[in-house]
């Protein structure tokens, strides 16, 4: 007796859990239509998280197609579009940081003067040592000339000193070429944040 009472709920139960699983699905309103591993085709309320990367259709229970979802893209494809993907976040991040640094055209010109008055300041200063640096390398190779011209012979802290003023010349050479291309590099990303300012601005509902 106790048997046949477990055997009857038992069958009770699957009774309701069919006609529960027939209602869902006569409830939904559309059919994802999919191709399983064994590539059969599969109708059903929902898809398997395994089987969305290979593409489906969402059909309506009439059978009229509502939509194609293709393939995930797999290979150099995929990497294709995952770098643009990263490369639109990375200019979305940049915009950003654009709209909060300026409000609008005239900051950007602002701040590219305020930039590049600094830079030639510093290069005025550069050029300004570079003169007196070749000054006094003149000086001290006169000073050796005469030596030489007496028949004496140079002193070591005179040829420390004309080594010395001849790297110093080299090296500040150097910092200005360094400042001149600095000054190149600031104006034209200022440019580039200018036109851009421009054409998100207009972007901008």
């Amino acid at each position: 007796m106790r048997n046949l009472l477990c055997i009857t709920i038992t069958c009770c139960s699957l009774l309701l859990g069919s006609i529960a699983l027939a209602a869902t699905e006569a409830n939904s309103k559309v059919i994802y239509r999919y191709k399983n591993k064994e590539g059969v085709t599969v109708l059903d309320s929902k898809i398997p998280p395994e089987y969305v990367n290979d593409g489906y259709e969402i059909v309506s229970r009439s059978g009229k197609i509502l939509k194609v979802i293709p393939p995930a893209p797999k290979g150099p494809e995929a990497d294709r579009l995952r770098k643009e993907k990263l490369q639109r976040e990375e200019q979305a991040r940049e915009d950003l940081q654009l709209r909060r640094a300026y409000s609008n055209v005239a900051d950007i010109d602002a701040a590219k003067a305020r930039n590049l008055e600094s830079l030639r300041g510093n290069i005025s200063i550069l050029q300004a040592n570079l003169v007196s640096a070749r000054k006094r390398l003149q000086d001290y190779q006169a000073q050796a000339a005469a030596v030489e011209r007496g028949g004496r012979q140079l002193s070591d802290e005179l040829l420390k000193n004309i080594n010395n003023l001849m790297q110093e010349e080299k090296d500040i050479q150097a910092q200005i070429k360094q400042r001149e291309q600095e000054h190149k590099e600031v104006a034209e990303k200022f440019d580039r944040d200018k036109n851009r300012f421009i054409e998100i601005s207009k972007q901008a509902p």
